[in-house]
């Protein structure tokens, strides 16, 4: 080949794509593929992230750091500054879980009461409306006593459900709605009977149930039903599933 030009006397052959008098059909060179980008690592932390776990984290720290420190020769006073953050972080983990004990309880007392407080007022207004001189008052719209809502069917009361898997323990969270309180259900998926674990009157319901089989994950199926006046009332919600272990 002269000059880029393809001769017969060359070796070339026509079946490979060339052509008289043309520059050879010669493909561009492939190249290597480019290596894939290096994957770093997952990063370790040996403070767990889940609030329950960080809990025992740091109470087994408390407890054990002092004693530990010694074998493998901290500096004087570093594990009693350790122990003294972790006991700090400790006691305000505490405090929150207290606090929220407290309104916990505080709201259910204030649950009995809407009740209570709301059925007298109701009784009030009922008396008042008999009263000769209620229609030509004008009290109704000034006291805002004049009913827009829909009243309450139990029969058609149905729960909200939603679970969470927590430090190992199913959070059954819902919504109440109008009732009372809700009983909450559990089974195993793939089986037909139904447990009752408990009545709620405040969400969540904490579901610490251990594992049928030991070290055997499982999948459970949740159900809840509404109360009213200590009798179940509505339809069931939907089921909602968790795997546990």
């Amino acid at each position: 080949m002269a000059n880029g030009i393809i001769r017969l006397d060359d070796g070339w052959r026509m079946d490979e794509g060339h052509h008289f008098d043309e520059p050879p059909n010669v493909p561009p060179p492939v190249l290597p593929p480019a290596p894939p980008p290096s994957q770093k690592g997952k990063h370790m932390d040996f403070v767990p992230d889940k609030r329950a776990e960080r809990y025992l984290w740091l109470k087994n720290l408390s407890d054990q750091v002092v004693a530990e420190a010694v074998k493998f020769g901290a500096p004087a006073g570093d594990a009693t500054a350790a122990k003294a953050l972790a006991d700090h972080l400790l006691a305000k983990m505490e405090a929150t879980d207290a606090a929220e004990a407290a309104r916990d309880g505080a709201r259910t007392v204030e649950r009995a009461a809407q009740k209570a407080d709301v059925a007298g007022l109701r009784l009030k207004v009922r008396n008042w409306k008999t009263l000769a001189g209620w229609g030509t008052s004008g009290s109704e719209g000034v006291l805002k006593v004049k009913g827009s809502e829909v009243a309450f069917d139990p029969s058609t009361y149905k729960p909200k459900l939603k679970v969470t898997l927590e430090g190992g323990v199913v959070v059954v969270g819902f919504v109440l709605g109008e009732a009372d309180g809700v009983n909450i259900y559990a089974r195993l998926r793939g089986t037909a009977a139904w447990r009752k674990l408990g009545m709620d009157t405040s969400s969540p319901y904490l579901d610490a149930s251990p594992l049928a089989q030991p070290g055997v994950p499982e999948a459970r199926e949740y159900l809840a039903r509404g109360v009213l006046d200590d009798v179940e009332i509505g339809q069931d919600s939907d089921i909602v599933s968790m795997t546990v272990g």
